[in-house]
């Protein structure tokens, strides 16, 4: 495995020009006999020039993987094969003997994808590709000059164009892919482990602050007001406090919770605000939880019984019922109390806004609030686990990717352009555009059904697509027909299916090769042309057939080894730095809480109330830790303490932070530069002064501005992001100098 992962472009490549190699012996085998026959058209030196010059080179290509010493043959080889095509191409006019080709298409044309995949092997992509169109543009020009194909020469183009792009990009993509994990096998872990510490700093914050609005800053603000009797206050108070120490004690785990677990917690924090409040548990499963869904739920319960007992007023019927189950949540708390206008609170109540975003912001998380004046209200929480898609051979080959809608559309559209251009002979045309109908649903499904394999019922109904498709055009077909063209289902069906290996559904693509080809034979004994006719227009499908199965037994398998290392790496990474930012972020949060705090918790918890000296104290630290609570980016000791110590001098902070998590994007030193910043400013603002610190959004240039606004004047001042912040990381931003008005 662990040589799977060091060697993703080496190993993809290796197979890569294996499969190519195998291509290029499976159509010399098939087309032998048609060079043979057209041996006749052309001077006696030309057919083994053109032999040795096609199909030696890519064989050669294929056998030299063998080697130990693989990559340098095999480059020479793959380009001698892509190079070497053009000879016969560009030669074949003068060695023509003016007579028309026995069948209606040259050997020549149907295999310049093969010289486009060995290009790709080694070429850059954009020359491979343009390489595949010189050749595919040379190579159908020379079947309408030779008066080979009788169709139009402009659909014949799109359709291989288009055929030979699908193909030879979807290698170029396979190749990408490869050369891509490589480069980022090392960088990947740690752009992960950025990522993953990052989040886990932002959730161990909100986790922070929902403890202390929903306990610390409700207890102080109950003690301040006395609107809560002793023995509740006294609950209120050592319930935080034991929060509190399990916080300071407990390391951060993302550990999965047990599904009876997780409804113990819910419970538990029901009662622990509300003692009397009906709880009704209803548990399907054994699952088990991600710990972020179990701590947003559990402090969204919380928040929201709180509202209701703060809220709802006197004499209320309160409920909680919580339905688990496999991948789901859904709490409900509901009361008939005097309810509210969602419309009139807006954002102002922080612990209803912060419950919101708390559980939306959870991949499947929802949140819905009915209530209304007079009408109670209901509060009703919701996560599902969202479905992830697995990586699958739809992303190596690039199946998701535009460029792959392009190409596709564009080959779909270049043989609808061939069906409707060879018409002779066709009187009725709604089978043709039911069988044209088919094809492009089965690609569409190709191309949107996720899983790997295919989903069997899906790729069942794509199986069937050809046949049905086949024998809808040949009811209405001429005998014989008057050109090869209008026997385009074949071709379409062998792509169809070639396709259908890839994603998985190896046997079923060889069944609807093998269906299609029944009833090409049926249609021709029935039309007096024979079995032999039959089987010779669709004896060429067993040649792609054959690579679309070498590269579904060989290049798919080695696709979810590298998958599955590099995913096993990254999971690593994200592990380990998730786990320690979150401890960091924990500690660094709960030295934001001044020591005063803690005691003044311990004597409502002792006493049940505070003296009226304490009360005040408490009163200033609940609007203190309001403020920072509405700028979770500037929750910070250095910042903190001193918002404290501008309000212990008689100075009106306000804390904003409306730059969604931009302050986490910093780097460690400039975080530490802007925060100190912050907490200079605070320490500079004189008694009386109204300072406003607020982080902008995103879209401003300035990362902050301060308003201080004095008795006679208004100062303003911004923290500006410079230019170019790489090149100065120490230095990547400064401040604007401060503008004073008089008032």
């Amino acid at each position: 495995m662990a040589q799977v992962e060091s060697n993703s472009e080496d190993r993809l490549l290796r197979l890569y020009c294996r499969f190519v190699g195998v291509g290029y012996f499976a159509y010399f085998g098939l087309v032998l006999p048609q060079i043979v026959a057209e041996a006749r058209i052309t001077s006696g030196w030309w057919v083994p020039l053109a032999i040795a010059s096609v199909f030696v080179p890519g064989i050669v290509m294929g056998a030299a993987t063998f080697r130990r010493s693989w990559r340098s043959p095999t480059r020479y080889a793959a380009q001698a094969a892509a190079v070497a095509f053009l000879m016969p191409t560009l030669l074949w006019m003068p060695a023509w003997n003016g007579q028309v080709p026995p069948m209606t298409y040259l050997w020549l044309s149907a295999i310049p994808g093969l010289a486009g995949w060995s290009a790709a092997a080694f070429w850059s992509p954009r020359i491979a590709l343009v390489y595949t169109s010189v050749l595919v543009v040379l190579t159908q020009s020379l079947n309408h000059l030779s008066g080979a194909a009788t169709s139009h020469l402009v659909p014949d183009l799109i359709t291989n164009l288009s055929y030979c792009i699908l193909l030879v990009g979807a290698g170029c993509i396979t190749l990408r892919t490869g050369r891509t994990l490589d480069e980022t096998r090392r960088r990947a872990p740690e752009q992960a482990a950025r990522a993953a510490a990052q989040t886990a700093q932002i959730a161990e914050r909100r986790l922070f602050i929902d403890l202390v609005h929903t306990w610390v800053m409700a207890t102080l603000l109950a003690a301040a007001r006395e609107t809560l009797s002793e023995p509740d206050l006294r609950r209120h108070a050592i319930a935080a406090l034991v929060r509190l120490d399990h916080l300071a004690a407990q390391p951060p785990t993302n550990e999965p919770v047990l599904i009876a677990d997780l409804a113990e917690r819910l419970r538990q924090a029901a009662h622990d605000v509300d003692t009397e409040a009906d709880s009704r548990i209803d548990i399907e499963g054994q699952a088990v939880f991600p710990s972020s869904v179990v701590d947003a739920l559990t402090a969204a319960l919380t928040e929201a019984v709180r509202n209701s007992v703060r809220h709802a007023g006197t004499d209320v019927t309160r409920a909680v019922s919580i339905k688990l189950g496999d991948g789901r949540a859904w709490v409900r708390v509901e009361d008939n109390g005097r309810g509210f206008e969602p419309a009139r609170v807006g954002e102002k109540r922080l612990g209803l806004t912060a419950m919101k975003a708390r559980v939306e912001e959870l991949p499947g998380g929802s949140v819905s609030i009915r209530t209304g004046e007079g009408q109670g209200t209901t509060v009703t929480l919701a996560w599902r686990a969202p479905r992830i898609e697995p990586e699958d051979i739809r992303t190596l080959l690039g199946m998701r990717q535009p460029a792959a809608w392009i190409a596709t559309l564009g080959f779909l559209v270049g043989m609808a352009s061939q069906a409707a251009t060879a018409r002779s002979g066709i009187t009725t045309w709604w089978p043709v555009g039911v069988a044209l109908l088919l094809f492009v649903a089965a690609a569409g499904a190709l191309l949107m059904v996720p899983g790997d394999p295919m989903p069997r019922l899906v790729a069942g109904a794509v199986t069937l697509t050809g046949p049905v498709a086949m024998a809808l055009v040949c009811a209405v077909l001429p005998v014989p027909v008057h050109s090869g063209t209008q026997l385009w289902p074949l071709f379409l069906a062998t792509t169809v299916y070639a396709f259908l290996c890839v994603r998985g559904r190896v046997v079923l693509g060889w069944v609807g090769s093998l269906l299609i080809a029944a009833v090409a034979m049926v249609w021709a004994i029935r039309t007096g042309q024979g079995v032999i006719y039959g089987l010779t227009i669709t004896a060429i499908d067993i040649a792609p057939m054959t690579i679309a199965t070498v590269v579904a037994r060989t290049i798919r398998p080695a696709a979810y080894d590298i998958f599955s290392v590099r995913e096993l790496a990254i999971r690593r990474a994200a592990h380990s730095a998730q786990l320690a930012a979150a401890a960091a972020e924990r500690s660094t949060q709960l030295k934001t809480l001044d020591p005063q705090v803690f005691r003044l918790l311990t004597a409502i918890a002792a006493h049940g109330r505070l003296s009226e000296r304490d009360a005040a104290t408490a009163g200033l630290f609940e609007v203190h830790l309001r403020s920072v609570a509405r700028a979770p980016g500037l929750a910070h000791p250095v910042v903190v303490n001193a918002a404290w110590a501008a309000r212990r001098r008689n100075v009106d902070v306000r804390l904003v932070d409306d730059g969604a998590d931009r302050i986490d994007e910093l780097t460690g030193p400039q975080r530490e530069k802007f925060l100190a910043w912050v907490a200079n400013e605070l320490d500079s603002c004189d008694p009386g002064t109204v300072v406003t610190i607020r982080v902008n959004p995103k879209r401003r240039p300035a990362l902050a501005t301060v308003v201080a606004k004095a008795t006679d004047s208004v100062r303003r001042l911004s923290y500006e992001i410079a230019p170019d912040p790489s090149s100065t990381p120490l230095t990547a931003f400064a401040a604007t100098p401060p503008t004073t008005a008089r008032l």
